[in-house]
């Protein structure tokens, strides 16, 4: 629509806008709920208290107006999908494209699980808990009301857009499960993931049949990237079924977990792409954008995508010092890609923050008994490619999931596996963080990180203590956050690097 308006000088025109995917009347009446009043400075006003408290979920101290200004634009972002997507009497279009009305709870859409399910969905598990049940009924009522019977991948209007790869509805279930979420059926959603992973979307049944995808010059197959991001999910479908006594179900998927191995070449050091007959596919050029064995990324980028079993990746590699130089490789040599993509933005080396691919991979160093890397990689990449401009994001926001890296990482932590519920200790960049617990879901009432001594060039941890203990494991946990208290961390100019490397 475009409207034109003939207006004198100094007139105002006033719009109201209400909006359903039912139909116009649905509108009208969604209109009147949400906005009954002309009065222009009312409704902004509510709008700013609204956003206001919504952004205290987290309140940070910094003596620098630029990062409390990136840190809040970023928090900001992460609270705009998914979006609401019921009319205001609870009536909304599901994916059979029928209208369902009295619904139970808040129907929501904007899935962008590819991108969010990384840092963005385990995030609102700890600032907005009041939503995620309804997360969880969404996606498993979208499986209940498609008529292909599976979760979607990347939900837009009700509307499975297949976008990317992946089952990601599966670990953004799994870790609402594992966080004590209860508000809808387990044993659908458990039966809704199984159905998923089961299914033959994107090359499942041949990845069911040979623990790999294969992948064929031309076809833009992914396979690789298929490969490792299945068995990610299958991991949570394992942990799922543990938690519900589905002992054939986790015996199988903890199986497929480790199917990551079947594209791992010893040779190189690489996951590669392998033919159907099962080798690996040649010419090779890790350097190269690659869409037949990678999702916008190269072989570099896709390198250490084993979310699940740290341990193992690390073992393929030949133990933590070659593990360590692998990633020091990874960030050190030069940004020539070859056959370049718009998503290779955010370069450092060949790690690309642009693109969600890499955006755990700093935090593997700590994983490794590196901590201190983390912490540098961290604080670099906050620095040079976040801030409060116009172009102060390296690359499309993805739904929040940008940002999200943002939030978290300059609080100091970062879910790397984002369904078991740890949280790895990077670099903080404010001074002082308070987490805000809403108590009808946590009782801990407010968890506070503290970070002494921090600047742009006292970035390494020296030492931690939470709740007044000490510590020298590079991460804490989701339940230690929710129960309420205090991390207090140290940090200096030169890197302890035997603070972090307790392995318990």
């Amino acid at each position: 629509m475009h409207l034109d308006f003939k207006t004198s000088t100094g007139q105002k025109i006033l719009l109201r806008v209400g909006l359903s995917a039912v139909s116009a009347e649905e509108a009208k009446k969604n209109l009147q709920a949400e906005i009954p009043s002309w009065d222009f400075d009312a409704v902004r006003t509510a709008a700013r208290n609204t956003w206001n408290e919504q952004l205290s979920s987290i309140k940070i101290q910094s003596p620098n107006p630029n990062i409390r200004q990136t840190f809040y634009s970023a928090l900001y972002h992460t609270m705009t999908t998914p979006t609401l997507y019921n009319d205001a009497d609870g009536s909304y279009r599901g994916p059979d494209g029928k209208v369902h009305s009295n619904a139970s709870f808040q129907y929501y859409s904007t899935f962008s699980l590819w991108d969010t399910y990384r840092a963005e969905h385990p995030l609102l598990t700890l600032i907005e808990p009041r939503r995620i049940n309804d997360f969880v009924l969404s996606l498993l009522t979208f499986y209940e009301q498609d008529p292909n019977r599976r979760l979607p991948m990347w939900a837009l209007a009700s509307y499975d857009t297949g976008t990317m790869i992946g089952y990601h509805a599966v670990p953004v279930i799994a870790d609402a499960y594992a966080k004590g979420f209860r508000g809808y059926d387990a044993n659908l959603a458990l039966t809704a993931m199984r159905e998923t992973a089961l299914g033959s979307r994107n090359r499942q049944d041949e990845y069911a049949k040979q623990g790999y995808v294969s992948s064929e010059t031309g076809k833009g197959w992914r396979g690789a990237a298929r490969t490792l991001e299945f068995a990610f999910d299958d991991w949570c479908i394992a942990q799922m079924a543990t938690a519900l006594g589905k002992t054939d179900d986790a015996a199988l998927f903890n199986q497929r977990a480790q199917n990551f191995t079947n594209v791992f070449d010893p040779e190189t050091k690489f996951f590669r792409g392998k033919t159907a007959a099962g080798a690996f596919r040649e010419p090779f050029d890790p350097k190269a954008f690659s869409p037949d064995d990678y999702a916008e990324a190269n072989t570099w980028q896709y390198t250490f995508a084993v979310l699940h079993d740290v341990p193992g990746m690390i073992k393929l590699y030949g133990g933590n010092e070659a593990f360590i130089r692998k990633l020091d490789e990874l960030f050190n040599q030069d940004s020539d890609i070859h056959r370049y993509l718009v998503d290779f933005s955010g370069l450092m080396g060949l790690y690309a923050h642009g693109n969600e691919p890499c955006h755990h991979v700093p935090y593997l160093y700590a994983l490794a008994g590196a901590q201190y890397k983390t912490a540098l990689r961290a604080h670099q990449i906050m620095l040079l490619q976040y801030d409060n401009t116009p172009e102060g994001i390296c690359g499309n926001d993805d739904c929040g999931q940008m940002s999200a890296w943002y939030v978290w990482s300059a609080l100091g932590l970062y879910p790397v596996n984002p369904a078991d519920g740890k949280y790895i200790i990077g670099s903080p960049l404010v001074e002082k963080a308070t987490i805000q617990l809403d108590p009808k879901f946590y009782p801990g009432g407010k968890f506070t990180i503290t970070a002494r001594n921090t600047s742009n060039q006292n970035i390494y941890v020296q030492s931690a203590k939470l709740n007044g203990e000490s510590i020298n494991r590079p991460w804490i946990t989701h339940a230690e956050i929710v129960k309420g208290g205090t991390l207090e961390l140290e940090m200096g100019i030169l890197p302890n690097k035997n603070w972090g490397t307790a392995r318990e």
